[in-house]
């Protein structure tokens, strides 16, 4: 949901990941050799590409290939043979992603299990899709960690692609807010709370039209009152007061006292990496108290 941080990012070590040579070797053998010769050509050039060029320059190389022969040529990018490779996926875990940037309500892992095999519990989303445009099946602009929910469950037919935000250029947390409503002031373990997602951003709609996010947050009320429940309790006056008392003796700072008291990061560059931290921020922000 924050745009995701790409200083990480090594695209010739992406690069040297892919086996480009098999590939282009492969592609060779295709005939008419002519219909693949914009992909062998540019190559390189694709896998690297941002977005931009990806639009303007490349997403039209598949669309003279019947349905038969972009299944070729997705077999012979082997997608999901890279994604079990260590060294591949390396590149997106290093963005330090570790909530989906889509719906900021799953997790998502990588681990390695033995020494050659790579496995994760995150999924890569396809910006567009490899049945269609099967030779940017490895661009790594056109790959996205994500949880397997919004990658799949919620795709369905419909992948609007190129219509929903895309986290490493747009960022969902400036278009959007979470609010919640309260029936009563009282603080109590009943009362009545609802969650609002609201936009103006025609893209950002898309996005929560795709993953499903208004109906998806409704189901967290429990969450919400209990942020809303300590942040009638600890207020600025009373956070300062802890952090005087005890906190400043230990060492944390102020910003890192919050984090405990609301069980999530109130920091926006850190919304990736907690469940829930965009809920959090912006309920915070209601309540004023953290800076919008």
């Amino acid at each position: 949901m924050k745009k995701v941080d790409l200083a990480s990012l090594n695209l010739d070590g992406y690069l040297k990941s892919i086996d480009t040579e098999k590939i282009k070797s492969s592609l060779l053998k295709l005939k008419p050799q002519t219909k693949y010769q914009n992909i062998i050509d540019n190559l390189n050039e694709i896998i690297k590409a941002e977005l931009p060029i990806i639009e303007n320059r490349f997403k039209s190389f598949s669309q003279h290939l019947s349905k038969k022969e972009k299944k070729k040529v997705e077999n012979i990018f082997n997608y999901s043979g890279y994604r079990a490779k260590a060294n591949f996926m390396e590149h997106f875990k290093k963005l330090g992603i570790k909530s989906c940037p889509f719906c900021n309500n799953n997790y998502i892992y990588f681990y390695a299990e033995g020494a050659k095999k790579f496995n994760t519990l995150s999924t890569l989303e396809h910006y567009y899709p490899k049945a269609k445009y099967p030779h940017l099946s490895l661009s790594f602009y056109n790959l996205i960690p994500s949880c397997s929910t919004c990658n799949s469950k919620f795709k369905g037919n419909n992948t609007h692609e190129g219509e929903i935000l895309h986290p490493y250029y747009e960022d969902f947390d400036e278009k959007a807010k979470f609010s919640v409503s309260v029936d009563s002031l009282p603080v109590h373990k009943s009362i009545e709370l609802s969650i609002t997602l609201n936009s103006s951003d025609d893209r950002c709609k898309k996005s929560i039209d795709r993953f499903q996010l208004d109906k998806i947050y409704t189901q967290h009320s429990d969450i919400a009152q209990e942020i809303w429940n300590k942040a009638q309790v600890y207020n600025d006056s009373r956070i300062d007061e802890l952090y005087e008392s005890f906190y400043k003796n230990l060492g944390y700072s102020k910003k890192e006292v919050k984090n405990m008291i609301f069980c999530n990061y109130i920091d926006q560059k850190d919304i990736n990496k907690r469940n829930h931290a965009k809920l959090t921020q912006d309920i915070l922000k209601q309540f004023e108290l953290i800076k919008k």
